[in-house]
């Protein structure tokens, strides 16, 4: 088979830990500490070229610690106060939330406090994971108060940062292995106003139905008994969401806690490919059509899936929504949809012979071969 893509992509995140990023940092330390050493600060900035992301934060991490007061307590208080200025925004501030969470261990109280404020001005979702670790009572009620903080960016952190599997994050084993230790705070968060916030709480139940399916739909059945008037939309969008992967897994009790029957009176008239050969950076086009064999309208959950080439020269398949909606009854519809197939930096593409796939329900209902060329 033909080789792998060279993830070389010039918007990767990484390139936002950059020069400017570092004189921006350095110059807003300076005005909360004049002592600070900003040459050599901004000197680690030839370390920063050959690194990946992470890689690239924790340096600088450590050039903070480097040049900032060597109490905890006197930088902590440098870097709340650069924060509360408000000027250094996204990215900029994730070394911080890394300088808390590997210096601040030991400060639990003053910390988490500090992470409030990293919240606002980015996210402390990975941050706060070693002090949920080493100080899982204290630690989780804070998080629990934060859940009913006026903030929304400070409720979300208290879904965000508990979720059992985070992106990017440590993964939290004692959630993995009982999801209840996070209940309270979904609980608190089930209603919230803010879609923000909701959706984290999506996300987080997504983690645990990898896990424990039925305990996220037990719980969402609860909220579903518990909801009242604008609350009930509420519940049904974190329903759908939170059962995503079971949806496309064709989990018999998650396609029936969004109203859908596992498997559909649906036939597959057609399915066919615009080209069954593209390259790299071309798209997958494809156009079905559904007939209906019920007497009566049926909702249908339609997805299709994808076995990419891996490098073992095997396939492995990867689940895509395509869409949702009551189909008449003896209905018929016609779906077209453009899959691009380009360089990203979560995949790595491999040129040969793929597969795709159109589910109903749960039901894979056929197939056709295509092929990938670099």
């Amino acid at each position: 088979m033909g080789g792998s893509v060279e993830n070389q992509n010039e918007n990767a995140f990484k390139h936002a830990f950059n020069p400017a990023l570092l004189q921006e940092m350095a110059s807003a330390v300076a005005r909360h500490y004049p002592s600070f050493n900003t040459r050599a600060f901004l000197d680690k900035n030839a370390q920063l070229d050959k690194l990946e992301m992470k890689a690239r934060v924790r340096v600088i991490r450590d050039a903070l610690a480097a040049e900032l007061p060597q109490e905890y307590p006197e930088a902590l208080a440098v870097i709340v106060s650069v924060l509360k200025e408000n000027k250094l925004r996204g990215f900029a501030v994730w070394p911080f939330a890394e300088f808390i969470q590997v210096y601040g261990l030991e400060h639990r109280e003053s910390s988490l406090d500090a992470l409030k404020v990293v919240t606002t001005c980015f996210t402390s979702e990975w941050a706060v994971r070693p002090f949920i670790k080493s100080n899982p009572a204290e630690t989780m009620r804070f998080l629990l108060q934060c859940a009913q903080d006026d903030n929304v960016d400070i409720r979300r952190w208290a879904s965000e940062g508990t979720r059992p599997r985070v992106p990017w994050g440590e993964k939290l084993h004692m959630f993995i292995t009982d999801p209840s230790g996070t209940r309270e705070i979904l609980e608190a968060l089930k209603f919230d106003p803010e879609l923000f916030v909701r959706k984290s709480v999506a996300n987080h139940l997504n983690d645990i139905t990898k896990d424990h399916p039925d305990y996220v739909i037990e719980l969402l059945q609860s909220w579903q008994q518990q909801a009242r008037n604008d609350d009930v939309k509420k519940v049904a969008w974190i329903t759908r969401h939170a059962l995503r992967t079971l949806i496309k897994n064709g989990h018999p009790d998650a396609l029936a806690l969004i109203g859908v029957q596992h498997g559909a009176d649906v036939a597959l008239d057609a399915f066919a490919l615009k080209q069954k050969q593209i390259q790299l950076g071309e798209s997958l086009e494809f156009k079905v059509s559904l007939r209906s064999t019920s007497p009566v309208p049926q909702n249908i959950v339609v997805d299709y899936i994808i076995h990419f080439m891996k490098a073992n020269n095997k396939t492995a398949p990867k689940v895509f929504k395509l869409r949702a909606f009551e189909l008449p009854a003896n209905g018929t519809v016609t779906i077209e949809k453009k899959h691009a197939v380009k360089k990203i930096t979560t995949r790595q593409y491999y040129a040969g012979a793929q597969f795709i796939e159109i589910q109903v329900n749960g039901k894979v209902l056929g197939g056709v071969d295509w092929a990938l060329g670099m």
